[in-house]
């Protein structure tokens, strides 16, 4: 329990209202600074007793001296603006130098690289968390946590091995060499009794309808994932271009000033027609006749500035500039909304010819990480925006179709081809949009495996029952865990509960160098290595890890609770 210690946190999100919540159930006292902005209804959602102060951006400093910062145990910066958060973490490093701070942004690299100077203990992206567990519920499976290592994610799943799955008959010791993940436990078909893989179990082979518990690096463990659910197999699913690297910072699309130009421009041009209209007695009419004559450098000769003074022949300049701009301003809208309407109607085209593929409502954060991830897999995905120029439209479309429109109208649903799709992902940051679009594509094709993002438990329980939309999952309640376990304890660990068995999840990093015998010792006690990075490197699955480990490695470690507690007491 945290009786007694205070947490600050700076933004209301969803995310947020959950930390907030899980926090005060541990009985901690809970502070949180609201931005202007900031969702009334989210404000509603915080636990009674937790203590809202207003604060600006630049005023952080005094607010957060004010909430105790200075006292305070840790503060997370939850907002969903990833520059307020990181000016969040910058104003908590001057007003309480030693306060440990726990960032969410969409790119925890940036993160990792201030973490020294600014005292960050950890960086998650909520996308990058919860994109797993998306895709794991619609093969039918559930991943229980996602950690980070360097930059990329390690989840943990619970899967149950089906008929014609390549993990069938194979041992532990298989799926590790075989697939690059660790198994850390299993139980029988009706998953009453969760037992660590040691002793007998390492080598007894997988059969069909056993649970396993499964961790390794993301793109192995999406790999089994859709494996297992027969979305891979030969045949219908052969990948379509090699795995690409682990996701990565799209390029952003540009504000562009073209729109303040052009009304620059413009504005010359109106301008224009007085100053004629004075300087050389025109009437209105003939004023902007001259005017479009000018500016389109047409020069009939009936009028002229031959014998006007010398700054009308340089307004006259200006004005032919301007014009000649502003047409080709023109032109190039135009162009460029031909352009889109083609590419909307050839994204259409792909989307037409798929069978057994995936549709994803919504590019936003989350959905962007879900559709990137499934491409890497090698799975034909369809992806339903409704915003023309959304932020991540640009770098899915190399991967994927991207329709323009409304998943919850079913002709655009038509479009995607859903009535061939295998699974329905309903992941826009609008709840009732998902369960609209859901419930269409139920009545078009019952066999779709249907997940809904929605942010309300009660509300996600009854959408399963009542709605036969396969599973309904919160993209904050994916997340919190991660969150909370990194506020709560500077190791950052995290509790893993699969019926009976008590399991610690946690990233470790090597003091000292561990003789093969050590780890050797770590497998005979249930916990295994899930993935592995060497001296700052890239992540590598447990499968390439040689008989030591040098001090400086990093580790994701995951077994049971008081063995990983042993070794985390050892150092």
């Amino acid at each position: 329990m945290l009786q007694g210690k205070r947490f600050v946190i700076c933004g209301i999100s969803r995310l947020a209202v959950r930390v907030a919540r899980a926090l005060a159930v541990l009985n901690a006292e809970v502070v949180v600074l609201r931005r202007p902005g900031d969702s009334e209804a989210f404000v509603r959602l915080l636990p009674p007793d937790t203590r809202v102060l207003e604060s600006h951006a630049d005023e952080d400093i005094r607010r957060l001296l004010d909430a105790g910062a200075a006292e305070a145990t840790c503060l997370l910066a939850l907002g969903d603006d990833d520059l307020d958060n990181l000016r969040a973490a910058v104003a908590a490093h001057t007003a309480a130098p030693d306060l440990p701070v726990v960032l969410r942004t969409f790119d925890p690299g940036l993160a990792d690289q201030l973490e020294q100077g600014l005292n960050i203990r950890r960086a998650y992206s909520m996308s990058a968390l919860a994109a797993p567990a998306f895709i794991a519920a619609a093969c039918g499976d559930e991943v229980l946590e996602t950690l980070r290592l360097g930059d990329s994610e390690v989840p943990v799943c619970r899967l149950a091995v089906r008929a014609g799955s390549p993990l069938l008959g194979c041992t532990p010791a298989q799926v590790k060499s075989r697939f690059g993940c660790g198994v850390l436990g299993r139980a029988a078909a009706d998953a009453s009794d969760w037992r660590p893989v040691l002793g007998t179990g390492v080598d007894a082979p997988l059969a069909e309808g056993e649970s396993v518990l499964v961790g390794g690096p993301l793109s192995h463990v999406l790999r089994v994932i859709c494996r297992n659910a027969g979305w891979l197999r030969d045949g219908k699913h052969k990948r379509r271009r090699a795995a690409r690297p682990a996701a990565r910072v799209p390029h952003l699309r540009r504000r562009t000033l073209l729109p303040v130009v052009a009304a620059s421009l413009s504005a010359v041009l109106l301008l224009s027609i007085a100053v004629f209209s004075h300087a050389l007695h025109l009437r209105p009419v003939d004023a902007i006749y001259f005017v479009i004559t000018t500016a389109t450098t047409t020069g009939y000769g009936d009028i002229s500035l031959k014998d006007g003074p010398d700054w009308l022949k340089l307004f006259g300049c200006v004005v032919m500039l301007s014009g000649g701009a502003l047409l080709g301003i023109l032109f190039s809208y135009l162009a460029a909304l031909a352009t889109a309407e083609r590419l909307d109607e050839t994204m259409g085209r792909r989307a037409g010819r798929m069978s057994g593929h995936v549709v994803l409502a919504g590019l936003g954060n989350l959905g962007y990480r879900v559709a990137r991830l499934l491409t890497e897999q090698g799975m034909e995905v369809v992806v339903l925006e409704m915003a023309a120029n959304a932020r991540f439209a640009e770098a899915v479309r190399s991967l994927a179709p991207v329709l323009t429109g409304d998943a919850r109208l079913p002709e655009n649903l038509e479009r995607a081809s859903v009535r061939e799709a295998a699974a329905f992902l309903g992941c826009t940051n609008d709840d009732l949009a998902n369960i609209q679009a859901c419930l269409h594509v139920r009545r078009v094709n019952p066999d779709a495996t249907i997940i809904a993002r929605v942010f309300d438990d009660a509300l996600a329980e009854r959408l399963t029952e009542a709605f036969a939309i396969d599973q309904a999952l919160s993209a904050s309640q994916c997340a919190v865990g991660a969150f909370v376990g990194a506020a709560t304890d500077e190791r950052a660990l995290r509790p893993l509960h699969v019926g009976s068995l008590e399991l610690i999840a946690c990233r470790y990093t090597v003091a000292n160098p561990l003789a093969a015998s050590d780890v050797h010792e770590w497998r005979a006690r249930g916990v295994r290595i899930l993935a592995f990075r060497a001296h700052g490197g890239t992540i590598q699955p447990p499968s390439d890890l040689g008989d030591a480990l040098q001090t400086g490695d990093e580790i994701i470690l995951c077994g049971p609770a008081d063995a990983v507690q042993a070794i985390m007491a050892n150092g």
